[in-house]
């Protein structure tokens, strides 16, 4: 029997287990550290903005999201395109063109299609959108391929391409009312016929050489010749294509296209050619063709004379202007011939030319009103859109379109200004 007297007796090793406050406190204390930095946190969260995280940071390699991502890239990126952007220019002997200033003009709904389809969206391990205009923008026709916006070949005038064109002839454009500084000539006057074929005989007596067009305005950019055919335009569109419309009035011009022809055959042909108001063909320095508007038609002639009556021709490209057929040339096969070809315009208004050739031995088809189907001169065989400007140009003419010699600058010509002698 145990009485309150009695003594406990432990079992030696072992200490008496009880129950304290320290550990209780602990815990009380570290449970309280936790919840105020939980308020600290809570509070300050509520209080500071969230950083923004651009949305236009490039992710990784695609992750299956369906192009998601990279369409808010594309889309922030247009967005912030800055508006002076570099401008892309491409030039080739093929096709010159420029991309737009900012991306957002070069993804325009308005481009055509095959532009737009180089840009898809992508998805799964592709990697969202594609960016920029991939390469094909388009295949333009003719030769070459071009932009797919605009033309997409060669840029061409009735005076020549802008280009230069292997085998064309180059031509520079004179204008006789100014000097060779652009000062106004005080004498020339438009309406008096010598003053236009005072000129053009002084520079046709000297065989079309250099000396001869120092003292006029020259238009700093030539012009290469494939083909002359132009029917009745406005004058002011030669001073336009070269590029010096605001410095020359449409009257009183002169073009001069030079250069080493070869043929590929043995050849003789004869020009025959109209011009309102001048044409001519020099070869080898030589007279081989002149014609002119008929009030001034003798006079640029001069000493030479067509073998064939003007009268007889047979009808005429150009309404009001007779053909004029020229000399019989040889071309030897591999042979440099030097040809000089000048058209000019006297008064202003309309101007217009022709230039063709004729094959000795070769038989060609009539056209009702007795005149030859005869193939134009040209440097180059003749593309499907030049014949198509041509025949629409002239409706009421014909012309040979398989039997076409061709007579390009020879290769090893140098192009430009360096080619005059």
């Amino acid at each position: 029997m145990i009485t309150d007297e009695s003594s406990i007796e432990f079992q030696s090793g072992k200490k008496p287990r009880r129950i304290g406050w320290g550990a209780f406190s602990i815990s009380v204390l570290v449970h309280a550290i936790f919840i105020l930095l939980a308020i600290f946190y809570f509070f300050t969260w509520i209080e500071t903005p969230k950083e923004k995280v651009p949305d236009f940071v490039p992710g990784g390699g695609g992750g299956g999201n369906k192009g998601t991502t990279a369409s808010k890239i594309q889309t922030r990126a247009r967005a912030m395109a800055p508006a002076t952007a570099r401008k892309i220019v491409s030039q080739s002997t093929t096709a010159t063109f420029s991309l737009p200033d900012s991306s957002e003009q070069v993804m325009d709904s308005g481009l055509p299609s095959t532009m737009m389809a180089s840009s898809g969206e992508g998805g799964g391990a592709g990697g969202g959108k594609g960016g920029g205009i991939g390469t094909g923008v388009g295949t333009g026709t003719g030769p070459g391929s071009g932009p797919g916006v605009g033309r997409g070949f060669i840029d061409t005038s009735p005076f020549g391409s802008k280009q230069e064109v292997a085998g064309a002839l180059p031509g520079r454009f004179y204008d006789f009312k100014q000097t060779r500084q652009g000062k106004t000539v005080e004498d020339y006057d438009t309406a008096n016929r010598e003053h236009f074929t005072e000129r053009v005989n002084d520079i046709q007596k000297s065989d079309f050489r250099p000396s001869a067009f120092k003292k006029f305005f020259e238009a700093p950019d030539p012009l290469y010749l494939s083909q002359i055919a132009s029917s009745l335009t406005d004058a002011g569109s030669a001073p336009k294509y070269f590029n010096v419309a605001d410095k020359v009035k449409p009257s009183g011009w002169l073009i001069h296209y030079h250069g080493n022809v070869v043929s590929d055959r043995d050849i003789t042909v004869r020009f025959l050619g109209v011009g309102d108001d001048y044409i001519s063909v020099f070869v080898k320095g030589k007279p081989r063709m002149i014609n002119g508007w008929p009030d001034i038609r003798e006079t640029v002639m001069g000493r030479w004379k067509p073998d064939e009556p003007v009268e007889s021709s047979g009808g005429t490209p150009l309404t009001g202007c007779p053909l004029v057929t020229g000399d019989w040339v040889k071309f030897r096969k591999g042979e440099k011939v030097e040809l000089d070809i000048a058209i000019g315009e006297r008064p202003g208004g309309k101007v217009g030319f022709v230039l063709m050739v004729e094959e000795k031995g070769v038989e060609y088809r009539t056209m009702s009103n007795g005149a030859k189907v005869l193939p134009l001169f040209t440097t180059e065989p003749i593309s499907e859109q030049a014949r198509t400007r041509i025949t629409k140009e002239f409706p009421h003419w014909e012309f040979e379109w398989e039997k076409v010699p061709v007579f390009p600058s020879s290769k090893d010509e140098k192009m430009g200004t360096d080619i005059f002698r």
